[in-house]
């Protein structure tokens, strides 16, 4: 009876056993599918979340290039700022602040981006923060934007991380205090200015940007937008804008007979390049002499109210200037002065000894170097910037002042001699005018009379290519884009080939534009791209720190890769990491560019915002 109601005791146990073995299978069964639809759960939030983050990322950077390519854009390259807080829950919901200072963070501008009103998964408008110098903080500054521009905005303690960052605020929750992240409850009114700090958590709502936190009080997910994604969209406007606003100013801007006697008819003179050394420190004074010129683009500034950057320099009077007698009584004595807004001659003068009721005319001359090494605009009415003074010798009275006439202004070959014997430098102008001064019987003098005759400095300015405040050209000197920009010109349209004057691709003395055989380029500039990893650091005085294999050699070919010909041979493999743009600034009239050449500067592609 003992043995019997002990085995079914053990009977139960077994069974009991069976079922508590059954219902932590179960159980376990349950929590596994719970987990599993959790995980799922949290991946098709962040497989959402990862999609509108990427689509709003595209349309950032579409509507860069977009605003970018506008004329008269000053500030190509900026970004927007974030939505203005009083446009929440308004109207004008997804319309960006005109200005923002920083920490520019807020909800991102979609309605100015051109998008619908993106959400999360949890079904919140994604956040948005914009770097310095990537944004407007106000309506008087500009910014300055190029190639080599940094995002300064840090990102999980890395500096330089980013020029924006867009992010997916998740659902409120309830953050804990502990390392960056500050207790909180989360509340989200549904009017109001938003308060970022229910939005983003452990760092995020302090511009202390981080992708994650420990524990379970972080639930932001981030996307960066870097300079490496944002400035190839912008090189593409800016060489575009450079085909259609640079090149034909600086084509314009290139002396010619119309205004410089010593050039011939028809044929511009350029100014000299610049040899290439590091851009941040160049004087951006153009060299004569190189018999393949190329280098930076000489952008040195001789206005007395420059502002560097570019470099500041003189035009200085550098040649001996001149005063003569040329018709009828003559010169005593005269002596000359140079100051920082004028030339100065001053003497005395004495009629005509065989009648002296007959006038009395003197000519001067000044010569300003450095005007070919650089792009100069002469005034239009170069007179307007002369005086010429006469009065009674000792006199205190009041001068009396004959209108002066130009006889030339001449850019120098270095060979012809000015009247006075003396020889200028190649490249250097002179400017002669004269002046009939008063008849000293006339005007009851003595038998001699002062004068003094003057030449302002201001007869020649900076051209409008230097001028940060011009409409429509001064984004391009003010973003410093000059820093990027390689500059070839054919020696023959130089002040070393004055006075024949002129590249001619039957002669070959052009540049070649991406076929070997063609000698027809009479000036191009190379837009460097940002710096590939194939290339030193920059700044650098090594040209091949910015130009690629051929732009960079020293030679007279340049090519525009991939669209790279086959009778142009290269030192780099076809698939070499390249990313210069050619703009094309003059041609040998007789030899335009033909179809091998132009089939690579395709039109900007129009960017579809999606």
């Amino acid at each position: 009876m003992a043995h019997r109601a002990a085995s079914r005791r053990a009977q139960r146990g077994i069974a009991l056993l069976g079922l508590l073995a059954v219902a932590v299978m179960a159980f376990a069964y349950v929590l596994t599918s719970q987990l599993n639809a959790a995980s799922r759960f949290v991946g098709i939030d962040r497989a959402h979340n990862a999609k509108v983050l990427s689509q709003a990322k595209q349309a950032l950077i579409g509507y860069m290039a977009q605003q970018a390519a506008l004329a008269g854009e000053d500030d190509p390259g900026h970004l927007p700022c974030p939505e203005a807080p009083g446009n929440f829950g308004t109207a004008n919901e997804g319309i960006e602040a005109p200005f923002c200072a920083a920490p520019a963070v807020g909800r991102l501008p979609w309605r100015t981006l051109g998008l619908a009103k993106l959400v999360d998964s949890a079904g919140e408008p994604l956040w948005y923060a914009v770097s310095s110098g990537w944004h407007r903080p106000n309506s008087t500054t500009n910014l300055t934007i190029n190639s080599d521009s940094l995002g300064q905005l840090a990102l999980d303690g890395a500096a330089n991380a980013a020029v924006a960052l867009i992010i997916a605020p998740g659902p409120a929750i309830v953050v804990q205090a502990g390392g960056l992240c500050a207790a909180r409850a989360q509340n989200r009114p549904a009017a109001g200015a938003p308060d970022l700090r229910n939005y983003l958590e452990c760092g995020n709502e302090a511009s202390n940007f981080t992708t994650s936190a420990p524990g379970n009080t972080f639930n932001d997910q981030v996307v960066r937008v870097t300079e490496t994604d944002v400035i190839p969209a912008l090189e593409a406007v800016i060489a575009d804008r450079m085909q259609r606003e640079i090149a034909p100013a600086l084509k314009a801007a290139a002396y010619t007979s119309t205004q410089y006697s010593g050039i011939p008819a028809g044929v511009p003179l350029y100014p000299y390049p610049v040899p290439f050394t590091n851009p941040t420190t160049s004087s951006y004074l153009g060299v004569a002499g190189n018999a393949a010129p190329q280098g930076l683009l000489p952008f040195n500034q001789i206005n007395d109210a420059c502002t560097a950057p570019p470099p500041c320099t003189t035009l200085p009077v550098s040649h001996p200037h001149s005063v003569r007698s040329t018709l009828f009584g003559y010169l005593m004595s005269y002596s000359c002065s140079t100051s920082a807004t004028e030339i100065l001659c001053e003497g005395q003068y004495h009629e005509d000894d065989t009648d002296p009721t007959r006038n009395v005319r003197i000519e001067m001359a000044a010569t300003f170097s450095n005007v070919a090494m650089g792009f100069r605009a002469l005034a239009a009415s170069p007179v307007s910037q002369t005086l010429v003074e006469a009065r009674d010798n000792g006199s205190t009275g009041a001068w009396v002042t004959p209108s002066p006439s130009i006889v030339q202004i001449r850019m120098n070959d270095g060979a012809i001699a000015l009247p006075d014997g003396t020889t200028p430098p190649r490249g250097s102008v002179t400017i002669r005018f004269h002046a009939t001064l008063p008849n000293i019987d006339v005007y009851g003098w003595n038998v001699y009379a002062d004068f003094r005759i003057r030449i302002n400095r201001a007869v020649f300015d900076d051209h409008a290519l230097l001028k940060k405040t011009d409409p429509t050209l001064g984004w391009f000197v003010r973003n410093e884009w000059y820093r990027n920009t390689y500059y070839a010109v054919a020696q023959a349209n130089t002040a070393d080939w004055l006075p024949s004057l002129g590249c001619s691709a039957a002669s070959s003395n052009c540049i070649r534009f991406n076929d070997s055989a063609t000698y027809n380029m009479r000036a191009l500039l190379v837009l460097a791209g940002r710096r590939l990893p194939t290339q030193a650091t920059r700044p650098s005085s090594d040209r091949l720190a910015y130009v690629e294999d051929q732009n960079g050699d020293g030679g007279t070919l340049y090519v525009q890769v991939p669209a790279r010909m086959s009778n142009v041979a290269t030192s780099s493999p076809f698939n070499a990491p390249w990313n210069d743009r050619i703009v094309l600034v003059d041609w040998d009239s007789a030899s335009p560019p033909n179809a091998a050449q132009v089939v690579s500067l395709t039109p900007l592609r129009v960017v579809t915002l999606p």
